[in-house]
């Protein structure tokens, strides 16, 4: 038998820094000036780094497929398996709709009409036929196969590496705009105001840059000496990601005038570098419709992705059997149109909240805020499995012997989960005075509700929910069935 081939040490830094090389982050760290250079290496040293690495270990002793579902199921249960399955599924609710809203705003600039980017209820119409239209899609075709890899290169990694350029340029040309985020510096402006508490919660919002970190630790396995090799990898992709994100950062920081910038529009910075240096505004149109591209062959992925993780949760009786539902082509019909419903009831927070800038922001803290829940169930399991199973083989280890390392990494990972959580409920500045509370009791009872979902799902648990394993002859009838297929 060939042996697999095994991962480079360039090969996986490579991967991991596609997870996480997106654009559209830009304009939620760049609205903090130079606050954001302290803010990503808070998200880098405390969040991301701690989580990849115990994540690496959890993986290479349990490789079976489900990650973090079946790390925290073996360290505290059934129960906690399931919960966590659960928030990985519910939070792409509010994840998607928070890509989703992209589409209205390139879309506008794709069709020279710019000002639909800040009209609300656009922007909830194209949610809702963009992630629709995806769903139907994925319906009928296998979009993933369709789309390859092509739709992350035009539509992420060429227009990342275009806006950096273009930013530096800018820079060297300008120099430092004293009407912009970055203008009249003084050394206190690297720290954040902590007077100002509303600009924290900007740190859930880059925080959530590095959600999805253990991700990565599947190929942890598959690496090249992982011991020495995967946490070379690690740190190496979350410091070049630190310095990609803080490049275009500021520069984006540094061509806004200051009150101006828009979180969910990725587009302005384009169109004012492109003004400054003599760029045709088409440009601006080819730009935006790459981008555009990007988010819906991202959409598209999410549409099944985690739609297929669930379906494995509800066949192992989790769910009831209407979870279990799939159509000819083996798609999980039940997840797939249960997530389209919810995504739309979510997107109707931009016509609750007029102002596009906080509806965006709002969705993405209660994506990170589910995300953190799960984080620190992962941190939990990943010191209960060191004492309830040591005898278990990790290729990739914290520590050559002893627990030391994984305690401080598993609580330094903890502490960032409470800190992002404090700041998480903290009013954004951008918001009006009068929707505080609003806010505060939106993201309390979206969290409970949706943990509060599983637990109840899962106290009403009944055994005649599992799936039956097909009989020799349910076998032989399928495979006929297949055989006669082909013959027609």
């Amino acid at each position: 038998m060939a042996k697999t081939k095994r991962l480079t040490l360039f090969g996986l830094i490579g991967i991991t820094m596609a997870f996480f090389g997106t654009v559209r982050s830009v304009p939620t760290l760049a609205i903090t000036g130079w606050t954001q250079i302290f803010y990503m290496l808070i998200a880098a040293v405390l969040f991301a780094l701690p989580i990849a690495l115990m994540s690496a270990e959890l993986s290479t002793g349990w490789p079976e497929e489900g990650g973090p579902q079946v790390w925290v199921k073996n360290a505290l249960g059934e129960k906690w398996g399931f919960v966590t399955s659960w928030l990985l599924w519910v939070q792409m609710f509010f994840g998607m709709v928070m890509v989703a809203s992209t589409v209205g705003v390139l879309f506008g600039y794709v069709i020279n009409q710019p000002g639909l980017s800040s009209n609300n209820y656009f922007i909830f119409a194209v949610i809702l036929i963009s992630y629709w239209s995806v769903t139907i899609l994925n319906l009928k075709f296998d979009m993933v196969k369709i789309a390859g890899n092509w739709g992350a290169v035009i539509g992420v990694y060429i227009p990342f590496v275009i806006l950096v350029i273009l930013g530096v340029i800018y820079l060297i040309k300008n120099g430092i705009q004293p009407n912009s985020y970055l203008g009249n510096f003084k050394p206190s402006d690297l720290i954040p105001n902590f007077e100002d508490l509303g600009s924290l919660t900007y740190l859930s919002g880059i925080i959530f840059i590095f959600a999805g970190v253990e991700i990565s630790s599947v190929h942890a396995n598959n690496i090249e000496n992982p011991k020495r090799n995967y946490p070379i990898a690690v740190i190496a992709s979350v410091i070049l990601l630190v310095i990609f994100n803080i490049v275009a950062g500021l520069t984006v920081s540094n061509a806004v005038p200051l009150g101006k910038l828009e979180l969910a529009n990725i587009t302005q910075p384009y169109m004012i570098f492109c003004e400054d240096l003599g760029i045709p505004s088409i440009f601006v149109n080819i730009i935006s419709l790459m981008i555009l591209i990007g988010v819906l062959v991202q959409l598209s992925a999410w549409v099944l992705g985690p739609s297929k993780s669930m379906i494995k949760v509800a066949d192992e009786g989790n769910l009831p059997r209407f979870f279990q539902k799939r159509t000819e082509k083996d798609i999980p019909i039940t997840f797939v149109l249960i997530q389209a419903i919810v995504i739309s009831l979510v997107s109707f927070l931009y016509v609750v909240v007029p102002d596009v800038n906080s509806a965006f922001l709002i969705i993405t803290i209660t994506t990170t805020i589910l995300y953190c829940i799960v984080y620190a169930l992962i941190a939990i399991s990943a010191i209960r499995l060191r004492y309830k199973m040591p005898e278990i083989k990790r290729p990739f280890r914290l520590g050559s012997k002893g627990n030391g390392l994984m305690w401080f990494v598993s609580i330094l990972s903890l502490i960032s989960v409470v800190i992002t959580l404090i700041v998480s409920l903290i009013p954004p500045s951008i918001l009006d005075p009068s929707q505080y509370t609003g806010y505060i009791i939106y993201q309390v009872v979206a969290t409970i509700v949706m943990i509060g979902i599983a637990l109840i799902i899962n106290k009403c648990k009944k055994p005649e929910w599992k799936k039956e394993a097909p009989t020799n002859n349910q076998s032989f009838s399928k495979n006929a069935t297949r055989e006669k297929d082909c013959l027609e």
